[in-house]
């Protein structure tokens, strides 16, 4: 059983008439090259892919996850079709892919009779989870989905509460929180949405959600638009089956920035494959997480993967400045005699102070003459100064300013003759993966950027470089 299956008879997400090609395709390990990394992927045998198990979230060393393997309850009833009906479990992670053989379901105060298909923990202590076993059922009949939440009492998932926004005539599910614990985005087929399901956002004011905002015709599609997930605060990961992808569903990267929402990305190959790719995890370290994928044993499996991307602990700090300021103190202009700067690489300026900025690395020798106006005598090299720019054979981290408080930071290697293929980025605490980026500065002066760079077919070629880049 797939989740298509799940949505086809419980779920009117998506209204899609999409029929799964189950083609059994064994993954043991890919890499594949894609801007500043290679990417790892490797199944995850949570139930041996003998029954459906997607929905992946991990929290304080468990991977919590959805599956419709039976379970010994009363609440283990079937579909028409004879299926299980998923309910919300946790195994413990024994390292990577690896985990414990037992999995353990969550209590029946959050399991119900029908689906639980999504689980969002937030600090430790806030459960969100999608549910279709509470909303209107009576005489055994399947309700809408919806969300609902439950605090952690004594180790205990407490009283379960429906998300204030539920709504019994359309399906509401699949939350995400980002790290502020300020906005959360799901998934509802909302007949007022773009498309078969829309994301839409609230935001946190007095410690109530707002009501909810469609993230608009920019970002959603006629398609699906599904399955979210936060990296820290603005960062959201998501699925659709849009025209332009890989496959069918595939995983995508948008960032929210100063109210908006920007283009979303598609997420290369191996993660995104021709099959259905949901569910994207990752992990604190950026490098690694899980998703879901219906690519194995025509069935919904999870995923590990992991960005083979080397660490470096020593960073060589980049004081290297192309500008300067001159200035002569111990002698004065006067109305006949004026200062006149050589400044090694054929520029001449005259006064008491100069500020230049040179074009390229080098050993620069720098004399001030005072020329006599009236005879035309010239005094040379009243004084000198040798200025010493050196990128020490190391690449650079470089930017162009874009306008008023925005740049662009980009690695420059015209001053190394080592081939460095790969690098990636880490700004305010955050992983960047694209070959050059933009930064707004908005309320900080200064920004500290991090470059790792190696060459791909060098062992022990990876370099740290830092730098502070000023607004």
């Amino acid at each position: 059983m797939t989740l298509y299956t799940v949505i086809e008879h419980h779920l009117d997400f998506f209204r899609s008439q999409l029929k799964l090609i189950l083609v059994v395709c064994v993954l043991v390990g890919t890499f594949f090259s894609v801007h500043a990394q290679e990417i790892k992927v490797k199944p995850v045998k949570v139930n041996e892919f003998e029954e459906s198990s997607f929905a992946p979230f991990v929290k304080n060393g468990w991977l919590y996850f959805a599956s419709n393997k039976r379970r010994n309850t009363i609440y283990s009833v079937q579909t028409e079709d004879g299926f299980n009906f998923f309910d919300l479990y946790k195994v413990q992670i024994k390292g990577e892919h690896k985990v414990k053989a037992r999995t353990i379901p969550l209590s029946d105060s959050v399991n119900g009779k029908f689906d639980e298909v999504s689980v969002f923990i937030e600090s430790d202590s806030i459960l969100y989870f999608t549910s279709n076993s509470r909303s209107d059922v009576k005489k055994d009949k399947i309700g809408r989905f919806g969300i609902y939440t439950a605090r952690i009492i004594n180790g205990e998932w407490g009283a379960v509460r429906p998300f204030q926004y539920n709504d019994s005539r359309f399906n509401v599910g699949y939350p995400a929180v980002n790290s502020s614990s300020d906005m959360l985005v799901f998934s509802s087929d909302n007949i007022a949405g773009e498309g078969m399901s829309d994301l839409y956002y609230c935001r946190k004011k007095n410690g109530q959600w707002t009501a909810p905002q469609n993230l608009g015709i920019n970002f959603n599609t006629e398609a699906v638009e599904t399955f979210p997930f936060f990296v820290g605060d603005n960062i959201l990961y998501f699925s659709s089956d849009r025209k332009g992808g890989i496959g069918k569903l595939d995983i995508y990267k948008c960032v929210f920035d100063e109210g908006k929402w920007s283009k979303p990305e598609l997420l290369p190959e191996p993660i995104n494959s021709k099959y259905n790719d949901f569910n994207y995890f990752e992990n604190n370290d950026q490098k690694s997480g899980y998703f879901a994928s219906d690519r194995i044993k025509k069935t919904d499996g999870i995923f590990y993967f992991k960005k083979d991307i080397p660490d470096v602990e020593e960073f060589y700090q980049q004081e290297l400045y192309f500008c300067y300021f001159l200035e002569e103190t111990k002698l004065q202009q006067t109305d006949t005699l004026v200062f006149e700067w050589n400044l090694g690489d054929g520029t001449k300026q005259r006064g008491t102070e100069v500020d230049y900025c040179y074009s390229d690395t080098g050993t620069y020798h720098v004399t001030m003459n005072i020329i006599d106006k009236n005879t035309g005598l010239v005094f040379d090299e009243v004084s000198s100064y040798d200025i010493v720019i050196d990128a020490k054979n190391k690449p650079v981290i470089d930017f162009e300013d874009i306008k008023k408080g925005v740049v662009r930071i980009f690695m420059n290697t015209k001053w190394t003759n080592v081939n460095y293929t790969n690098h990636y980025w880490i700004v305010d605490g955050i992983l960047i993966f694209d070959d050059n980026f933009i930064y707004k500065f908005k309320d900080k002066d200064e920004v500290n950027v991090k470059l790792i760079a190696w060459d791909k077919n060098t062992p022990n070629s990876e370099i740290g470089i830092e730098r502070i880049v000023y607004k």
